[in-house]
Formats: C-alpha cells, sequence, structure tokens
C-alpha cells in the first residue's frame, strides 16, 4: 500500500469500522481495500480537472490542517510529509467540489413557500409546556444526599408546598439546580428536552398545579405547570430561512453529484471539464 493509500486507508477504517487498519478482520480488509481504490481513483480524478487547476491554497491552512489531523489521530504514524501532502490533496478536492455546488442555482421565494406548503406536517411543533423544579440530588458520597435522607428532604418539600407556600422561593432555598437561581424556572420545554420520567410527569400536570416527587438519575424532583403551549404549525416566517437552507443545500449536492456522475462516465484529459459533457 502507497503512502497517500495508507492515509486514506486509515480514514476510511475509522469512519467505516471504527477501528485501524491492523485491527480489522479479514473480509473488513478486503472491503477496506476496494473503498481506498475508490477513493484515490475519484480524488484523482478530481485532481485532473481544470476546477482543480484553478485552486492555490496557502501553506498556512496545509500545515494547520496537519496539525488537526494529528491531534485527532495520535496513534497514526504516517509521515508529517506524506500527511501534507495527503491533505493538500485532501482540501483542494473539497475546493473543488465548493466550487462546482457554488454554480447551483438560488432557491426563490416561489420554491420555499410551495416546499413549505407540501410539508406542512414537517412543521408542527410539538406541545410544550412552562415548568419550574425543585432538585434534591442523590449522592452517597454526602450524609444529606444518600437515597433515603434525599426521599426525606423532597417530602418535607413537598409538604410545605401542600401547606400554601411558594413554588419559586422553595425552589430557591432548597433546590440542588442551577435553576434554583430563577426559582426552579426552567422555560418552555418540549418533552424529549426532559428526563422521560419528568417528562411524563410535566406534560400530564394542569396549568398551575405541581407534581411528584419523581425520581431520576440525578435524584428526586417536584415539577410545577406554570402554562401549556399547545401544538402549533411553525409560521411561515418563522420557517422560510430553515426551508431556504435545507433547499440550497439539496440544490448544491445534486450539482455536485451530477458533476461527480459526469466525471467518471467518460475519459478525462487534463483541463476538462466533466460538466461540459
Amino acid at each position: 500500500m502507497s503512502d497517500l493509500a495508507a492515509y486514506h486507508a486509515w480514514n476510511i477504517a475509522l469512519a467505516r469500522f471504527g477501528a485501524s487498519p491492523e485491527e480489522l478482520k479479514a473480509e473488513q480488509a478486503r472491503r477496506l481495500a476496494d473503498e481506498v481504490a475508490r477513493a484515490q481513483a475519484l480524488e484523482a480524478r478530481i485532481l485532473e480537472t481544470r476546477e482543480a487547476m484553478a485552486v492555490t491554497l496557502p501553506y498556512d491552512r496545509i500545515a494547520d490542517a496537519v496539525t488537526g489531523w494529528r491531534e485527532e489521530n495520535p496513534r497514526c504514524a504516517i509521515s508529517d510529509a506524506v500527511l501534507f501532502e495527503a491533505l493538500h490533496r485532501e482540501l483542494r478536492v473539497q475546493a473543488v467540489l465548493d466550487a462546482v455546488a457554488a454554480r447551483a442555482s438560488a432557491v426563490s421565494a416561489r420554491e420555499v413557500r410551495d416546499y413549505y406548503d407540501a410539508n406542512l406536517d414537517s412543521f408542527v411543533r410539538p406541545e410544550r409546556r412552562r415548568i419550574r423544579h425543585i432538585l434534591v440530588t442523590v449522592n452517597p458520597d454526602f450524609a444529606e444526599n444518600v437515597e433515603s435522607r434525599a426521599r426525606a428532604r423532597i417530602d418535607g418539600i413537598a409538604g410545605a408546598l401542600r401547606g400554601g407556600a411558594d413554588f419559586a422561593e422553595l425552589a430557591q432555598r432548597h433546590s440542588e439546580c442551577p435553576t434554583a437561581m430563577r426559582g426552579g424556572e426552567v422555560g418552555v420545554v418540549a418533552d424529549d428536552a426532559l428526563y422521560p420520567e419528568l417528562a411524563a410527569l410535566a406534560f400530564a400536570l394542569p396549568t398551575g398545579e405541581w407534581g411528584g416527587p419523581v425520581r431520576t438519575e440525578l435524584g428526586w424532583h417536584l415539577v410545577a405547570c406554570e402554562a401549556i403551549v399547545p401544538a402549533e404549525i411553525v409560521p411561515y416566517a418563522d420557517a422560510a430561512e430553515q426551508v431556504r437552507a435545507h433547499l440550497a443545500k439539496l440544490r448544491r449536492r445534486t450539482e455536485q453529484t451530477a458533476w461527480l456522475k459526469a466525471l467518471v462516465m467518460r475519459p478525462m484529459l487534463v483541463g476538462d471539464d466533466p460538466a461540459a459533457a
């Protein structure tokens, strides 16, 4: 295997198999060899193009890439000279693909609106809750936070709430979460932003009620629901830029794919433009 092939092999092995080339089983090694050959062939074809000839990269950019790669791959024994050349080629390839992608036509406002209207189900914002919570952590290393003491403390706080105490004030005094400084305010959240046990409780509470205690991996919680924000469709004005970015990304990818397909489908001469075929 050539030195440049070793660079490709290292990257592909980690990406595909989560291991270095030397750690692969026989079948994995065979698959790796095939992928390395394809990667090198495609890289060579791209670097033959007119677009590649127009690319110049400053030394410092390549040197920085070498340093970054070394930090991420300390076990790899590829020499600095080979790594510099490999990353120089890789960065040139990426520059070419970026230039090709830039040829994609701009996404029009009409296209953005049409996509939004045709995919409203994708723009549903789920029901959310505005909540506060009080946390007493469980930690066997501290006497006050062993399981039994933590449970007794949260039960005592719950008793104070039943007696009419203010939730936010109790959170400030007793909660062991950073939100204590805000009276336990978590804010408006969807259920997937919470621990499952906490979400199940919070999203079962009516507005103005509190519940618990409930146990999570952190400890014992009490939860108060201050408001229910119903599920809604994200307004077009809020979604438009996200849609535009999504469509632009797809269009750039399509431009690259078409260019690469043309590149591999016909013989190449130095200076050829595959898109001209």
